[in-house]
This record gives structure tokens, sequence and C-alpha cells, in this order.
């Protein structure tokens, strides 16, 4: 069976001519189930026409979490990606320039079906992938009900199995429905429209056809308005896709109209935002095993499923804010402003362009599963660093105790939370102190289940003396004969980013719960779960 259909939402934009056509899929990212793939396919049925607010978001959510299964899940099946070049491609690097031979003839493919469709397809990125003699190509294209953009999908279809068949004709389909159109930045009257030959405003359509979509510092092009509010970075290596900010030149709230921070859904009535959902994604090729020579050494530890097998409805996050999450994981090729990361042991400046940190990826990971979780689900997140530094802190909705996710502007400000743990500098974000979080993890009767996520040893132990090995035992017994206190047991999943932590994993072991330990050997594993 090919990709599904699917999803279609109605809105429009500010002065927005344009076309459309359909929508896909879904696949659930590969190592993390192929068996969830056949109902993530099933969930993306037809929708009725948006209603209200509430359920536009809802749509959007539920449109996000399909599409950017399928694209996680092919991007980390994937050898490496490649991208329309705008410069000379470095030597070595030529298996990821759209332009290799190798790609044309899927390209080519891709092309005729969306003219025969009279359909708009640009190509932003393709997807090497391990299994298939042919590229998947991800472009943009116009959203069915014309009034926004749809990232597509162009390549040989897949089954609900999860396995591809290059024995059927290759496949367009969409992927992700409604992204948004960018607002002009500047009072409305202020504002001129693209126009196209004949003197009139662009439709949708013509704007895709005459986009510019050449990565340049490794990025796509500062997106301007009427075009797409998506934006896609990689790494120096072709190995990240990264979903960002379209026009991080409009970085100031205070002078520009509709101010925004990353890649967006939107859902429109008439000329009216219903509501906007963010895009995140940052996703990495795993199937090459020469990914060992890539980041920074010591510090590579890459995009992975931290939090797996999430079942619970009564859940608490424990992230790691400390500075060492500052530590970069992809570098990019080019050079801008002097930034600080963490290298292992100290602070450092750079100009090189980080593609991914460490906090990054677990920003993109659990804003990923908090957009997933069903409305019904209650969590609470923490983050610790050390006390009195800005990454110690609770998320406010949930100081109290669980709140349930699918409560009016719950998710909104959870996701909001997350995305904020890297505002400030790295070297005011803090050291390693857990134990605040851990403990009203543990009096915390209410929660079954508790994520429990670090970089690094803590800097002191319980008691504040010196952190050793001799803590390991006696720490995890502690909050083991903890659970003995308890109505119900705390089942405690804990995950070690980049290092061995025996005591970590001794917790989750006496408390009914799973240790994961990500590094490269984890991440370039093809049977990770």
């Amino acid at each position: 069976m090919k990709l599904l259909k699917g999803l279609s939402q109605q809105h429009r934009t500010c002065p927005t001519p344009a076309n459309g056509f359909g929508m896909t899929e879904a696949v659930v990212a590969a190592g993390a189930g192929i068996l969830l793939i056949a109902a993530s396919s099933l969930a993306l049925r037809s929708t009725q026409t948006l209603i209200n607010r509430s359920e536009s978001k809802a749509t959007l959510r539920q449109n996000t979490t399909n599409g950017l299964r399928l694209l996680r899940s092919e991007i980390e099946r994937s050898i490496h990606i490649f991208v329309n070049n705008s410069g000379a491609v470095p030597v070595g690097m030529e298996h990821t320039d759209i332009a290799n031979e190798q790609y044309q003839e899927t390209l080519q493919q891709c092309e005729r079906i969306a003219k025969a469709r009279s359909q708009a397809f640009k190509p932003v990125f393709g997807i090497k992938m391990a299994e298939l003699n042919s590229p998947v190509v991800y472009g943009l294209s116009v959203s069915s009900n014309r009034a926004g953009y749809s990232l597509m999908r162009c390549g040989a279809p897949l089954s609900l199995d999860g396995r591809y068949s290059e024995t059927e004709d290759t496949f367009l389909a969409k992927a992700i429905e409604d992204i948004g159109v960018m607002k002009c930045t500047k009072p409305e009257d202020d504002c001129d429209p693209l126009i196209n030959k004949e003197g009139e405003t662009k439709s949708l359509k013509e704007v895709i056809d005459d986009l510019d979509v050449s990565f340049k510092a490794d990025s796509t092009p500062v997106r301007n308005y009427m075009e797409p509010a998506f934006g896609v970075m990689t790494d120096r290596k072709r190995k990240l896709v990264k979903f960002i900010d379209p026009n991080p030149n409009n970085n100031d709230p205070d002078k520009f109209i509709n101010f925004e921070t990353e890649s967006y859904l939107e859902a429109l009535s008439a000329t009216r935002t219903i509501t906007r959902y963010p895009l995140y994604l940052a996703a990495f090729a795993r199937a090459d095993k020469r990914i060992e020579h890539y980041g920074d050494d010591g510090n590579g530890v890459l995009n992975g499923a931290y939090f797996r097998n999430v079942r619970s409805k009564r859940i608490r996050f424990l992230v790691d804010g400390s500075g060492s999450m500052s530590a970069c994981i992809l570098w990019g090729s080019t050079y801008g402003n002097w930034k600080i990361y963490w290298s292992g042991s100290y602070y450092f400046w750079s100009r090189q362009n980080c593609a991914l940190t460490r906090m990054e990826s677990l920003q993109t990971e659990l804003t990923s599963l908090l957009t997933a979780l069903s409305p019904d689900t209650k969590v609470s997140i923490q983050s610790f660093s050390s006390p009195g530094r800005s990454n110690h802190r609770t998320w406010r909705k949930s100081s109290n105790g669980l709140v349930k996710i699918g409560d009016d502007g719950i998710r909104e400000s959870a996701i909001k939370f997350v995305q904020s743990l890297d505002n400030a500098q790295p070297t005011k974000w803090g050291g390693t102190y857990p134990w605040q979080g851990l403990d009203a993890a543990f009096e915390d009767n209410e929660t079954d289940t508790l994520y429990f996520l670090s970089d690094g040893e803590p800097n002191k132990d319980r008691l504040g003396g010196n952190w050793g090995s001799n803590d390991y035992e006696p720490t995890a017994n502690h909050y083991s004969n903890f659970n003995n206190t308890r109505t119900r047991a705390l089942k405690t999943n804990t995950i070690s980013l980049g290092l061995e932590s025996p005591w970590m994993e001794k917790l989750s072991t006496q408390t009914t719960g799973d240790h994961l330990k990500v590094d490269k050997a984890y991440v370039t594993s093809k049977s990770s779960k």
C-alpha cells in the first residue's frame, strides 16, 4: 500500500492567490518502532473543515506530528542528504549536491508528475536512503486549500510495514500541509506584493516556481513576504536536517509585526489567522558508519530517540540544563558571530557556526514528544543546573504538580518552556545538581513515570559532599527505598548523553525503569529502538 493521503485543512493569508494538491503519509521514525507505522498512517485521514481555534490547533498539531514522523524516519534511515549548493562543491562532497548525475532521473520523474497535475514542486533537499538505489526528494508546493504551502515527498512508495517498493512508480504526495505564508513585517501599506511578468500579484504557485532554494551558509535563503514560512539548515557533512527560523533578520519583537522565531504551520479563516503551530525538527542520518568521525571529539552525542516507550499518562521530565549542554555536536561549514560552547572540560568561543548542540537536540526531542502526547496525558517539566542559575527551574504551569497537556494553552506553554532553555549564555546555565528535581519527582505520588536526562556526573552528592564512584550505590539505593514509601512506585527511565553513568543505570534497574546511553555507538546502530 502506498503512502496514505490525508489531512487537508483550510486557511488563507495576506494577498495570497495560489495552487495546490493532496497530502501523504505516515511512518514513524526508524528505530523508534516500525509497528507504529500503520497506526500513524490511519491517523492521517481527511478531516472536516476547521471550526474554531481549539480544533484548528489540534488539527495543525496532528498534521505536524504525523508529517514529521515520516520525515524523521526517512532521515534517520538514510546515509546522507543532498541539497542545491549555492557555491562550489568541496572535493569529496559531490554526492551531497542535488546536481549530481545519480539523482537526476528521480528529480525528472518528480517534475513530470507535478507538471501533469499542474502542480508546483520545488525540491529543497533529498535523502540518499540506505536500502534504496533511488533517492527520496522533499520539496515545496502549495497546500490543498490554495492558501498556504506544503512540503511534498517524492520517491519510492512505502508500505505499512515500513518497506520501500522500487518496483512501483515514483510517488508524489504531501508530507506536511498548511505551512504558513510569510507576513509583512512592516505596516500593511508598506508591503509590496511579489509581481509576475504580467504585472499581477504572484499566485503561490508562481512564488514556488521562482523560489530560491540554494543553500547558503548551510541554510536555505532568508524568506520574505509571501514566501513559505519554512527554513532548513544542515551541517557541513550533510547529515542533519533542521528546521529553522525562515527569517532570522526579523529578531526584534518590538520592531517587527508578526514576529516569529521558527518555521510554522498556520490555519486561517478569510484573512484572519485562527492559529499557528511551530515546526520543530532536528533529525540526523544514522545509517552510515562513517558517522563516528563527525562532530567535536568527545562531544558526539547525536540526535536520537531519547524518550522511548512513552505509555504513561502521568509523567515527569527532569532534564539537564547545565552549561555542558552547549557542546556542539555538528559543526557547520561557515563562520558568523562569536558564540560560547562547552569543549568537554571548559568553555570556549568560536565563530564557526554550530548546526546542532546537545541542548538543541534535547529541545527538539522533547518538543516532538510534547507535540505528540495525547490530550489526557498529565506532565511536569523541570530543568536542573546549579541552584540560583538560569536553568535551575520548573515549568511554571507544573510548579504545583502535574497538568493535563490538552488543556487550553498548556501544550504551547510547555513547548515554550523547553525552547527557552538556551536563552541565556551557556556560562550562566549552571552546573549539574539534579537532587532537588529527583526529590520532587519521588515525593509526587501522582506521577508514575519519570524521564531523567543528564550529560554529566553530578557536581556534588545529595548531601553536598564531593561526588565519586562510592556514591553510585548509595544514591540509587536511596531513591529505590524512597519508592517503598510511595502509594505507587515511580518508574525511573534514565538517559545519559555521551557518558557512562553507572549510578543512573542502577537507579533505573532498581526502579523497574530503562536506562539509555546515547552516544555514537547508539545512534549508528541500525537496530536501535
